[in-house]
Parts: C-alpha cells; sequence; structure tokens
C-alpha cells in the first residue's frame, strides 16, 4: 500500500483503526511498526474482528456506514437483504438444537426456499459489487487529500 494514500484514508477508516488501538498494548504495537503511517494502519486494522460470524443485513448496513460504501441494492432483486436475518436465526437454532429441522422447515415450502436462497445470493453479490466499485474509485481516500495524490 502506497504510503501516500494511507495518510489519506477517510476518517470512517482511520476511527476503525483508532478504535482498535484501545485494545492492544503498546509493546505488541511498537514491536510491528517500522513504516508508521503503513504500519499504523496494518496495526490497527483487525480483519479478522470485522464480523462475529454471524452476518445479516443490518451488520452489513451498519460496516457499509461505518467504511462508507454503499449498501444499496436493486430490491426487486435483493429485498435488500430482508431475509438473511431469519436465515441466520434458523441456521443458529437447527445449529445449536433449539429447533428441529421440521419445526424450521414446517412453513415454508422448496419455493420459498429457492427465493430466499436467490434472493440472498444476489444482495451479497451487488454487496460485493459495491465494494469493489469502492475500492476501484478509491473512495476510501479522504475526499479533501484525493487531488493531491
Amino acid at each position: 500500500m502506497d504510503t501516500n494514500t494511507v495518510n489519506s484514508v477517510r476518517i470512517e477508516i482511520k476511527k476503525v483503526v483508532l478504535q482498535n488501538f484501545k485494545n492492544r498494548s503498546p509493546e505488541d504495537i511498537h514491536s510491528r511498526i517500522t513504516d508508521i503511517s503503513l504500519d499504523i494502519i496494518t496495526a490497527g486494522f483487525k480483519s479478522r474482528e470485522l464480523f462475529s460470524g454471524n452476518i445479516d443485513r443490518d451488520e452489513i448496513t451498519k460496516t457499509a456506514r461505518k467504511y462508507g460504501f454503499s449498501c444499496d441494492t436493486d430490491y426487486s432483486k435483493t429485498r435488500h437483504g430482508e431475509n438473511l436475518y431469519s436465515i441466520m436465526r434458523n441456521r443458529n437454532d437447527l445449529a445449536h438444537g433449539n429447533k428441529s429441522f421440521s419445526e424450521v422447515g414446517k412453513d415454508t415450502s422448496i419455493g420459498d426456499l429457492l427465493k430466499f436462497k436467490e434472493e440472498v445470493i444476489e444482495y451479497i453479490g451487488q454487496i460485493l459489487e459495491n465494494i469493489e466499485k469502492y475500492l476501484n474509485a478509491k473512495e476510501y481516500l479522504d475526499s479533501s487529500c484525493v487531488s493531491t495524490l
């Protein structure tokens, strides 16, 4: 990563990195720093902690706002990820033995399951396209610094 772009990242990303420093020891941070501007971002950004393991529309929306990428999708194809929460809840109930497969599936037809699958796949695909546009357009950079790069 170019150090000029690291110094020019959006304020939202700087806040995430600085927030992550609160939970790290100075010794751990110092031992990893060589090129200060690049290393601050690298040491403070914890990609493994972006999500807890369960991701639904609200978590994606929160992350989009936090980093500044779009969470807009074509509602007619994605229902804006509305079904992700129920899928996540049902998966958790099944995984933890709270409900049986027959309990979870009794009110849902195969057609509904296929429709939910298509909507969720389309939703995630459109979110990934938004992230790709965000990265390609370097929207992670502070707009007041972009013209100086």
